[in-house]
């Protein structure tokens, strides 16, 4: 309780007067087995000037139970090329402290230590300059379990993503291409159709009447008799 309370004072009461620090925090992500050492590194740009540096190291384990603004783990000092460890709850770690990186070190690690850690510097001396790094996420794998499963579920949204996506478009392309086939044949039916219609009806008109159907058209019966008789009184005349 008390460290917590002594790092929020000291963040409170510099930043009204620190300026910005840009931190670079790596690696952004670590996975390692089960029984592995780690490393996080924090570097800035520093001043010849500087003589007082502090740097906090802040972890937000993954469990249910851990604390949601972060656990401490460590906090550095760091004055004229002398530096100090004035806060550790972690055994099993070590902290090197530089006048431009600091350094975090955990030893024989297991799955309770997977979680985001995060360096804050404060750079009080001579000029109040802070910041802190962007994280590093820790993933832990138990030696027992293969370490394909830990890969594929890390990487499984970079294949599935675009594999669903593909499958979308082509369940939505299908029907459609299917809906354009399906209008354009009515009109291609229609067309047959009517050119159809038209063939027989030219094929028709060209057709001898023959007698029995001469009966069944008086109007063409009685044109043949009009020139019948016609012919006959030519005979005559003659």
């Amino acid at each position: 309780m008390m460290i917590a309370l002594l790092y929020l004072f000291s963040l409170f009461h510099l930043s009204l007067r620190c300026a910005a620090l840009s931190i670079i925090q790596t690696p952004k992500n670590l996975s390692v087995t089960k029984g592995d050492n780690v490393c996080i590194t924090c570097s800035w740009e520093a001043e010849d000037q500087d003589e007082r540096i502090r740097v906090w190291w802040k972890v937000y384990y993954e469990s249910a139970s851990a604390a949601h603004n972060g656990t401490v783990l460590a906090s550095v000092l760091w004055i004229n090329n002398k530096t100090e460890v004035r806060i550790r709850s972690r055994d099993q770690s070590d902290y090197q402290l530089t006048k431009d990186k600091a350094q975090l070190w955990l030893f024989s690690v297991n799955e309770s230590d997977a979680g985001n850690y995060i360096c804050e510097v404060i750079i009080d001396k001579p000029e109040h300059r802070s910041g802190k790094g962007k994280g590093t996420t820790l993933y832990v794998i138990d030696s027992s379990s293969s370490p394909v499963i830990h890969i594929w579920w890390n990487y499984s949204l970079y294949i599935w993503i675009p594999f669903a996506i593909l499958i979308s478009v082509i369940i939505v392309t299908i029907p459609v291409i299917w809906i354009c086939k399906r209008k354009r044949e009515p009109t291609a039916l229609y067309s047959d159709h009517t050119y159809g219609n038209f063939a027989q009806n030219e094929k028709d008109s060209h057709r001898k009447i023959s007698p029995k159907a001469k009966k069944h058209h008086p109007s063409r019966s009685k044109d043949v008799s009009s020139v019948e008789k016609g012919t006959r009184k030519q005979h005559e005349i003659v």
